[in-house]
């Protein structure tokens, strides 16, 4: 499915060994993180990231150096990140910068809305690739405060619950409301793809305004959906991956979700998903297009 990017690796030498690890990111022969180290565990990958966040907060950070010597180590022997990260396109979310780490360290993916919701066969495929070839042991999505992409779904589940009422007050069709409030009009899906996108994430919405009970305005809902969808993300990880979900089923890997905070710089780690044991019974693992209905997870 991949190819490794890598081409032949040079032999590991003992000439090439540096003392010291790359600023405590995981243990490293090279001085940065390749393939002549070994993989590190999911909880030694959860303690250095970490660490790392801690040293992003307190304006402590050591990944700024990056030499020549570094440069072609990572050419050389290739990759070993300690973990896989998930997060979300936000140019004000540079998941290496806060979590202190330097090139090798994390393979990272990113998208708007650090989602899995459809049509990112490349993202799941992505993640196998990092488990199965690159061995990490963690797979973390990190959503973040702020979120865009969820304030978005979120006026959109809102403005499509305002006017289903509207609608079925004036007793309109009930079928066609539901069409209407749920899937939005033809034209609409023709107008450009991100609207899919925030449809994808109205579910996301719906839950939290759910969770949350009446009388919670737009921001409330929005800043509690951004935990909703770390955990759909994950739980979408799990239905789609029978790579992912055996690996998680064995203990061999470990799926945790995060939050980061944009003011305090800080993230909170939130562990795995309430519904791993029913999701790795799952039998499944076919992604749909951005053209079919999204599977929801119950």
């Amino acid at each position: 499915m991949f190819c490794s990017c890598l081409g032949k690796q040079a032999p590991y030498s003992e000439n090439d060994s540096q003392e010291d690890p790359s600023e405590g990111f995981g243990p490293s022969k090279l001085g940065v993180r390749t393939t002549v180290d070994e993989p590190l565990s999911a909880s030694q990958a959860i303690e250095v990231l970490q660490a790392g966040n801690r040293r992003f907060v307190q304006g402590d950070a050591k990944a700024g150096g990056f030499d020549q010597r570094a440069r072609r180590a990572l050419a050389s022997h290739g990759q070993r990140p300690v973990a896989t990260v998930i997060g979300c396109a936000d140019s004000r979310c540079p998941v290496e910068q806060l979590f202190d780490a330097r090139p090798g360290d994390i393979f990272v993916l990113r998208n708007a809305g650090n989602t899995c919701t459809h049509a990112e066969g490349s993202m799941v495929g992505s993640v196998e690739y990092s488990v199965a070839v690159l061995e990490t042991k963690m797979i973390l999505v990190l959503g973040h405060t702020g979120c865009g992409a969820i304030m978005g779904a979120t006026k959109l589940f809102l403005e499509r619950s305002a006017q289903k009422h509207i609608e079925a007050t004036c007793q309109k069709d009930a079928q066609e409301t539901t069409d209407q409030s749920t899937e939005g009009s033809e034209s609409d899906k023709s107008r450009s793809t991100l609207l899919g996108l925030l449809d994808a994430l109205v579910p996301v919405a719906e839950q939290a305004c759910v969770q949350l009970g009446a009388g919670s305005s737009t921001e409330e809902i929005a800043a509690h959906a951004v935990k909703v969808n770390v955990w759909r993300t994950i739980n979408f990880l799990l239905s789609y991956s029978l790579i992912i979900r055996e690996k998680v089923a064995s203990g061999e890997v470990e799926l945790q979700g995060a939050i980061y905070n944009m003011s305090s710089g800080a993230v909170d780690f939130l562990g795995k998903s309430p519904k791993q044991a029913q999701l790795l019974n799952y039998d499944g693992h076919v992604v749909p297009s951005m053209g079919g209905p999204v599977r929801q997870v119950s």
